[in-house]
């Protein structure tokens, strides 16, 4: 049977705690700390890339966004199973469920905000002072670097910081998603930062991403950007999967992608389809794998569902 991922809302409590522990195991193993490597290396590489010309834009600024991040959840899911096959990571819908006293961050199960002053998180099972060491992590160096363009320093502090609702105040909401998945191409040229700009042709991609929007949006940075901004803290950064919230905010992209693709069958799922300098291609193995292509990914339910 195919795995399903749930609404965290829908989740029993034991599935819940079959959740958290298999996650604690994979921590213990190393392979969570090694994610967390990999989507510094990755992130900090398209970063220095998102004008084109340096390397690829594996899965930032990049039509790569969605099946790069498929692969990577997929990674984690794969390594939760191997010690409870019954787990999947279950989604955080951001459009509904925005209340900071959400069970979401009870302490059973994400823990909670941080604490005033330093933000580090207290309470629940990624809570320092309960085990869950950060072991690397990055940030920016200095004011003059801001975190976009790729300049890290080695963050010293090993523990998890959240800021709810300091550098975003608000969550996206369901017309934003609703309009965004409305668009019909998955992606334009120059397939960066400024897709869809001044044309009539908008990219779902670059929309969903955060980096476009409609002309009632007064910011830039919604949807998976204010995912992480709102969160705060780690989420900020290169090395947001240090907070576990990451994966949870990740798969329910992942499943708004998901829902696009049913809603629109007739349209290319992905582009570009031939190769490009700059960005993964349909049929491009994805770094730092290379074992699957973009293609391999378009049909989740090989892997998983939605309920």
């Amino acid at each position: 049977m195919v795995p399903v991922r749930k609404n965290h809302l829908n989740m029993t409590a034991r599935e819940k705690r079959r959740f958290i522990r298999a996650l604690l195991r994979v921590k213990e193993t190393g392979v969570y700390d090694e994610l967390v490597r990999i989507h510094i290396q990755i992130n900090s590489g398209d970063y220095l890339d998102k004008d084109g010309g340096v390397g690829k834009r594996w899965g930032h600024m990049s039509p790569g966004l969605f099946p790069w991040h498929r692969q990577y959840l997929l990674v984690l899911e794969r390594a939760l199973q191997r010690f409870d096959p019954t787990v999947t990571i279950p989604y955080w819908d951001w459009t509904k469920d925005q209340s900071p006293d959400s069970p979401l961050w009870a302490d059973d199960f994400m823990g909670g905000n941080g604490r005033p002053g330093d933000r580090r998180v207290m309470t629940g099972p990624f809570a320092r002072c309960n085990g869950w060491k950060l072991n690397v992590s990055v940030v920016p160096v200095g004011e003059e670097h801001p975190a976009f363009n790729g300049h890290y320093t080695a963050d010293d502090r090993d523990y998890l910081v959240r800021d709810f609702g300091t550098t975003n105040p608000a969550l996206p909401t369901t017309k934003e998603l609703e309009d965004t998945l409305a668009l019909p191409t998955y992606d334009t040229p120059p397939y960066n930062y400024t897709s869809g700009y001044g044309t009539e042709t908008q990219s779902l991609r670059n929309h969903l991403e955060g980096y476009a929007k409609f002309p009632y949006e007064a910011n830039l940075g919604k949807l998976h950007g204010a995912g992480h901004t709102w969160v705060g803290g780690h989420m900020l950064y290169i090395g947001s999967p240090n907070d576990p919230i990451f994966f949870m905010h990740h798969s329910f992209l992942d499943r708004a992608w998901s829902i696009w693709q049913k809603q629109h069958p007739d349209v290319p799922q992905y582009l570009p389809v031939e190769e490009h300098p700059d960005v993964p291609s349909l049929h491009t193995k994805l770094a730092p794998w290379y074992t699957m292509t973009p293609a391999d990914l378009l049909d989740h339910t090989k892997f998983y569902r939605y309920e």
